[in-house]
């Protein structure tokens, strides 16, 4: 933490808006209540930049396995079913453009759906955002969450958005269509870093009791358990 109460030295090492603030002022208020019960904190975040970085190596495999699949069934990319659309040829630049840009929201939906049903508010525990100084938008969930409910909300968009579409693309043999949906296992990249850290932990722990609540600023997940 610095000296001025609105900057923290965390991973991103920026300026937190009011939002985060009001986050992390709410987050140390579980943290107080939980340790008094005792247990204790372990944090499993990283910074935005490991996330686009080491994240999409690690999601590289992911997409390897399923353009291969759509080369083999295909007999390669044929790029001809894209040129041979039924719609002008610049809709495939507008498809593409406007997906990008639904996906976007969708996917932080996605998470939010998926972990309002854990939590006892449902989506009144459930915030959205933007971080204006890494483009990044964001959703997080303001309560714990068992892990279960924690990891299925992390993986859902990128499962929905990303992997079962793209494998479904594989039969259409639009290599448009492969390509929106590569992305959209790309966008899950930090996300799928985050569970990989969650489930090398949890592998590991002797722990009876977990709950995982969102960082209040870092992108990641803390762990208390006892």
């Amino acid at each position: 933490m610095s000296g001025n109460n609105d900057k923290v030295a965390g991973k991103d090492n920026r300026k937190l808006s009011k939002a985060e603030l009001r986050r992390k002022e709410n987050f140390e208020k579980i943290e107080k209540d939980l340790s008094s019960k005792g247990y204790r904190r372990v944090d499993l975040t990283i910074s935005i930049i490991t996330a686009n970085t080491v994240g999409v190596l690690i999601t590289l495999p992911i997409i390897a396995v399923v353009a291969a699949a759509f080369l083999l069934y295909n007999h390669g990319l044929n790029m001809e079913s894209i040129l041979n659309a039924p719609w002008p040829d610049y809709m495939n630049i507008v498809i593409f453009l406007v997906s990008f840009i639904a996906f976007v929201f969708i996917h932080e939906g996605l998470h939010g759906l998926s972990w309002s049903f854990g939590t006892p508010g449902h989506f009144k525990d459930i915030e959205f955002g933007f971080i204006v100084q890494l483009l990044t938008p964001y959703c997080t969930c303001k309560v714990p969450l068992s892990v279960p409910v924690y990891i299925l909300g992390s993986l859902m968009p990128m499962t929905l958005l990303g992997i079962i579409p793209g494998i479904i693309s594989v039969f259409f043999g639009n290599p448009l269509f492969l390509g929106i949906f590569a992305i959209q296992i790309l966008a899950g990249a930090g996300d799928f870093m985050i569970t990989c850290l969650v489930i090398k932990h949890m592998s590991k722990t002797k722990s009876k009791d977990v709950v995982l609540i969102d960082h209040p600023y870092d992108c990641g997940a803390v762990i208390f358990e006892k």
